[in-house]
C-alpha cells in the first residue's frame, strides 16, 4: 500500500479551515496541469467531493460541475446510492441556479433514480426541498405543505438539522404566504437558530441567509434586512471569497443602499455584482442589473436605465414597476399603466403585488383616474395592514394622502402626509421623505399656508440635489416657476453663486465659506427653487444677467 501524499493531508486540513484556494492548489499538485479534470483520475472519492467543495466556494464553478459529476459517478459505481444521490441534488441545485434548466432537470430526474431504491435514506428531505421551492413558486401552498411536512418529519427522524432549518424556514415562507406574518416569522427565527450556530451545511446555510435577506426585503422590513445582510456579511467573509454568496449579499446591500440615498456607491456594486455574478446565478445577476436600471432611472439617466431593464429581461427578471415608471417618466402614460395593468393581471401574492400597486397609483394619479385610485389604494393599504411591514405602511400612508389631495381634500391629507413623512424618516428613505415633503408643501399652500410650504419645498430640493435626482429636481422648480415670481436670494446665497460663478465646486465653495458641502447643496437648492431655475449654469447665467454677480 503506498504512503499517502503529504499535500493531500495538507489540503485536508485546508478544507477543515476554509481555506478553499489553499485546498484546490494542493488536491491539484499531483495532477500533471492545474486543470480539474486531470485530478479526478488522481483522487479518491471524498477527496474529490472535497476538491469540488473548495471549487464551488471558489466560484470555479465549471470544474465544481465537472468534479462533482465524477463523485457521482464513482458512488453510484461503488453502490453508495444515497451519496451519488446528494451529488446529483447538489450539482442539480448549481444548474437551476445558473439557469441551464434542461441540466438542472436531469441531474434531480437522477437523484430521484437513485433514492428509488433507498426510500429510507436522509438525501430524499433535500430533493424534496427544491421541490418544495418549486410549488412555492407557482402558487400551489396545498402541495408546499405536504412537501414541507415530509421534510420536517425527515429532518426530525434523522436528527439532520439542514432539514429542520429548511422545514421551519418553508413553514415560515407559507404563513406569510397566507397572510400570517407573525406566525411566520416565529418559523423563521427558530430556523435560523441552526445556521447561526453553524450546524448546518455550508452551502445550504448561505441559501437560507440569502433568502432571509430577500424576505425581510419583499415584506419592507428594512431594519430587518439591514440587520440580516450585516450577520450574512459577516458570515461570507469567514467563508472567503464564497462568490455566489458574496455576490448575492451584494446584491441585497445595493436594495438597502438605494433606499438610504447612498446612489454612487449602489450603482458601483450593482455594476460589480452584475458581472460576478453572470455566470453563477442567472436570478441574482437579473436583479443586479435591475438595480443597475433603478439607480440610472432615479438619477435620470433614462437611456442608461433602459438598457440595463433590457439586460435584466434577458436574464429572466422582468423589470417592473421600473420600466413601467420609466415610460411614465418619458411621458408614455398609458403605456406604464398597460404594463403595469398586465402584470397585476398575473400577479396573485400580495407582496409581489404591492410594488406594482405603488406603481400604478403613481400612474393612476398622472392621468387622474379616479376610478381606479380608490381601489388600488385600499388594496395597497389592506396589504401593508396586513403584514404589519414599516415600508408598504410608509409606502399605502404617502400614497392614500397624496390621493386625498388630488381629490382637494387637503385638511384630511395633510396629517396622512406627515404622518407618512414621519415613517419614511424613520426607515431613513431620504428620496421619499423628499417626495412626501413635496406633496405636504402642496396641501399647506392650498391651505394658505405659504411660508411652511416653502421650507417643505426647500428641504425637498435640498434632499433631491444631496442625491442626484435630477430630473426630480428639475420638476420641482418648474412647478414653482409656474406659481409665482422668483425671489430675492439671502446674503449667504449670493455668496454662495458667486463662488460658483467662478466655476467652484461645492467642495470649493465650503472651503472658501468655511461651511459644509452639505450646507451648500442646499443653498444651491434653495437658490434653484427662488430663481425658478434647475441647474447650477442656468443659476450663474440668471445672476448675471441682474446683476448679482
Amino acid at each position: 500500500m503506498m504512503p499517502e501524499r503529504d499535500d493531500l493531508r495538507a489540503a485536508r486540513r485546508a478544507v477543515a479551515e476554509h481555506e478553499w484556494a489553499t485546498a484546490r492548489d494542493l488536491f491539484l499538485s499531483g495532477a500533471r496541469t492545474t486543470i480539474a479534470r486531470e485530478a479526478v483520475r488522481t483522487l479518491g472519492i471524498d477527496d474529490l467531493a472535497s476538491l469540488a467543495q473548495a471549487c464551488w466556494w471558489l466560484g470555479h464553478i465549471d470544474e465544481y460541475a465537472l468534479v462533482t459529476d465524477e463523485v457521482c459517478r464513482l458512488r453510484t459505481d461503488a453502490g453508495d446510492a444515497p451519496g451519488a444521490a446528494a451529488a446529483a441534488v447538489e450539482l442539480g441545485f448549481s444548474e437551476s441556479v445558473r439557469g441551464n434548466d434542461a441540466a438542472a432537470a436531469g441531474w434531480l430526474a437522477r437523484a430521484g433514480r437513485l433514492l428509488a431504491t433507498t426510500p429510507d435514506a436522509v438525501e430524499h428531505g433535500f430533493l424534496l426541498i427544491i421541490e418544495a421551492h418549486g410549488t412555492l413558486a407557482v402558487g400551489d401552498l396545498a402541495r408546499a405543505d405536504q412537501l414541507v411536512h415530509r421534510v420536517l418529519e425527515l429532518g426530525d427522524r434523522f436528527h439532520e438539522p439542514t432539514l429542520q432549518a429548511y422545514g421551519l424556514f418553508l413553514s415560515g415562507r407559507l404563513a406569510i404566504r397566507r397572510g400570517r406574518v407573525r406566525e411566520g416569522s416565529r418559523y423563521l427565527d427558530e430556523a435560523m437558530i441552526p445556521v447561526l450556530g453553524g450546524r448546518t451545511a455550508l452551502p445550504w446555510a448561505g441559501d437560507l441567509y440569502c433568502q432571509m435577506m430577500q424576505l425581510c426585503y419583499e415584506l419592507g422590513d428594512l431594519p430587518r434586512a439591514q440587520h440580516w445582510t450585516e450577520i450574512t456579511e459577516a458570515w461570507c467573509q469567514e467563508l472567503a471569497p464564497a462568490r455566489l454568496f458574496t455576490g448575492i449579499c451584494r446584491v441585497h446591500r445595493v436594495q438597502l443602499l438605494q433606499v438610504h440615498g447612498d446612489w454612487p456607491r449602489a450603482l458601483r456594486e450593482a455594476e460589480e455584482a452584475a458581472a460576478d455574478l453572470a455566470d453563477i446565478d442567472v436570478v441574482a445577476a437579473g436583479e443586479a442589473n435591475y438595480r443597475c436600471g433603478e439607480l440610472h432611472r432615479l438619477r435620470g439617466e433614462l437611456d442608461l436605465a433602459e438598457t440595463a431593464y433590457r439586460a435584466a429581461r434577458a436574464l429572466g427578471r422582468e423589470p417592473l414597476p421600473g420600466s413601467a415608471l420609466l415610460h411614465l417618466e418619458r411621458g408614455s402614460t398609458a403605456t406604464a399603466a398597460a404594463s403595469l395593468d398586465a402584470a397585476l393581471a398575473g400577479v396573485r401574492a400580495p407582496l409581489d403585488r404591492a410594488p406594482l400597486l405603488a406603481a400604478r397609483i403613481e400612474v393612476a394619479l398622472c392621468q387622474d383616474d379616479r376610478g381606479r385610485l380608490d381601489a388600488l389604494v385600499d388594496e395597497l393599504n389592506d396589504i401593508a395592514d396586513h403584514h404589519g411591514s414599516p415600508g408598504w405602511q410608509a409606502e399605502a400612508c404617502r400614497w392614500r394622502g397624496s390621493v386625498q389631495a388630488a381629490y382637494g381634500h387637503h385638511p384630511a391629507a395633510l396629517p396622512v402626509l406627515r404622518e407618512a413623512r414621519d415613517r419614511w424618516q424613520q426607515i431613513d428613505a431620504p428620496r421619499e421623505v423628499a417626495r412626501t415633503r413635496v406633496e405636504i408643501a402642496r396641501s399647506l399652500e392650498a391651505l394658505g399656508d405659504g411660508d411652511t410650504a416653502r421650507e417643505e419645498y426647500e428641504l425637498a430640493a435640498t434632499t433631491f440635489a444631496e442625491l442626484g435626482a435630477g430630473r426630480e429636481l428639475q420638476h420641482l422648480v418648474a412647478q414653482r416657476r409656474r406659481r409665482r415670481a422668483p425671489e430675492e436670494l439671502s446674503p449667504r446665497e449670493t455668496e454662495v453663486l458667486a463662488v460658483v460663478a467662478e466655476g467652484g465646486t461645492n467642495r470649493d465653495v465650503g472651503a472658501h465659506l468655511h461651511i459644509s458641502e452639505r450646507t451648500v447643496a442646499r443653498h444651491l437648492a434653495n437658490t434653484y427653487l427662488k430663481l425658478g431655475v434647475s441647474s447650477r449654469t442656468a443659476a450663474v447665467a440668471w445672476a448675471r444677467d441682474h446683476g448679482v454677480v
